[in-house]
Formats: structure tokens, C-alpha cells, sequence
């Protein structure tokens, strides 16, 4: 079996060693990163289960990235756990870290029963919840009867008017991106949430509510990518339309 893939982030080589020399009884793939590039490289190159990051960083903020990161995966909580690892973090902070769903606060300096327990529980839970869907979640369901009473040609109907729309939709985006307005953008994602949720379209749905909540922080870059998505995802399924 292949062994969980878990990527830390820390600039400091004294605490990667200690983190290593913790972990290496898991027997864990851990990826050792020093800096924001080298992170998303490795992120670029293959899924992580579970990311272990500091705040402060060499070359960019510990909240951008974890808004990239929040944006980049379909289902933040399900694709991958992500902890904080670092000192110092008051409850404004934190406040911030639970809107960008980090899964636990680890602070330093933390002990080698703290780090282990950590990263054991991130990981049953992270297998424990692909093994069982979460409790209300809409892709277990059927939108016409949770949505629409039961009526499928309501349902149709309703379907086919937000196809047509969602030219426009992408055209709004494109221009909120293009003009840097995150009030724009969170506007037009917000709206395709609720679209997309009603329709069963629970991944993109996803992607959208990502979106929104990057552009409402000003994370310009998080929602630029997440609206890439989130626009290949709108325009699947009017193709999709389209060719049936």
C-alpha cells in the first residue's frame, strides 16, 4: 500500500529534522519544503493527504498560501488535511485559519507526543471521511426532489435558463479578474454557488464557494486560479449541453 503523502513547510532546517525524526515511525512519504515555491512544486507534482506548514515564510505570507491551497482543492476537508505548525498565533489569526478550513492549530514548540497524535488523527480522519460521506452532503442526493419538489420538468426548465446564462456569467468573471474587482468577482461566484447547487453540481459548487471566499479575503492570486476552475467547470457543462 502506497504510504500517505505528507508535505512539510518550514524554513527552519532544525525543526524539518525534528519533524522527520518524529514522524518516521509512521512511515510516511514526507516532503520536506523550505520555501512557497518548492511547496507548490511539489503540490503541482502529486496529491498530498496532509500538509504541515509554518506561517512565516522566506519568500511570501503563510496566508496566501493557504488560501492557494484552499482554492486549488475541489473539497477543502475532504482532499487533504492541512495543520498549522507555528508560534505565536492569536485569536484574530485563528479566526482567519478556521475561515480557510486549516483541520488543527499545532503550536511550537510542540512535543513529540503532540506532533504524532496530530498527524495520526489527521490522517484516520481524512480516511474515515472519504470512506463515509459527510452528513447532508448534496452529492448523495437528487436535486430535483431536494430542490424541486419532485418536479423533473420544473427542474429542466430551470436548468436550461441557467445554461444560457452562464455565457454571461463567465463574461462577468472574466472581466472581475481582468479589472482586479474582488467585490465583482465574489458577486458573480457567489451567485454560480447557489446556481450550481440547486442543479447537483456539487463540485463546481464547490469551486465557487472557494472562489467567493478568496475574493471577499483580497487573495488576488487564490482567486484568479480558483475562477480558472471554477470557469472550466461552468463551461464543461454548457458544452456538455450543447453536444447532448
Amino acid at each position: 500500500m502506497t504510504p500517505p503523502r505528507v508535505l512539510l513547510l518550514e524554513d527552519d532546517p532544525a525543526v524539518r529534522r525534528f519533524v522527520q525524526m518524529v514522524l518516521e515511525p509512521l512511515g510516511l512519504d514526507l516532503v520536506q519544503c523550505a520555501t512557497l515555491a518548492q511547496a507548490r512544486q511539489a503540490i503541482e507534482a502529486a496529491a498530498v493527504q496532509l500538509v504541515l506548514t509554518d506561517l512565516t515564510l522566506p519568500d511570501g505570507s503563510g496566508l496566501d498560501w493557504l488560501q492557494w491551497l484552499h482554492a486549488r482543492v475541489p473539497a477543502p476537508g475532504l482532499a487533504c488535511r492541512t495543520v498549522v505548525f507555528s508560534g505565536g498565533i492569536d485569536p484574530a489569526m485563528e479566526r482567519q485559519l478556521q475561515a480557510l478550513q486549516v483541520w488543527r492549530i499545532l503550536h511550537k514548540p510542540a512535543s513529540v507526543g503532540a506532533l504524532m497524535e496530530c498527524v495520526e488523527q489527521a490522517l484516520d480522519s481524512l480516511a474515515e471521511s472519504a470512506a463515509t460521506p459527510p452528513a447532508g452532503a448534496t452529492t448523495a442526493s437528487d436535486p430535483v426532489t431536494e430542490f424541486f419538489a419532485g418536479n423533473h420538468a420544473l427542474y429542466r426548465t430551470y436548468r436550461a435558463a441557467c445554461l444560457a446564462q452562464f455565457a454571461q456569467d463567465v463574461r462577468a468573471g472574466d472581466s472581475a479578474v481582468q479589472a482586479g474587482d474582488v467585490q465583482a468577482l465574489q458577486r458573480v461566484a457567489h451567485n454560480l454557488k447557489s446556481v450550481l447547487t440547486m442543479l447537483g453540481e456539487a463540485s463546481a459548487a464547490q469551486s465557487a464557494r472557494s472562489t467567493e471566499e478568496c475574493a471577499a479575503q483580497g487573495a488576488l492570486e487564490s482567486m484568479q486560479q480558483g475562477w480558472r476552475q471554477l470557469r472550466e467547470q461552468v463551461q464543461h457543462l454548457v458544452l456538455s449541453h450543447d453536444s447532448a
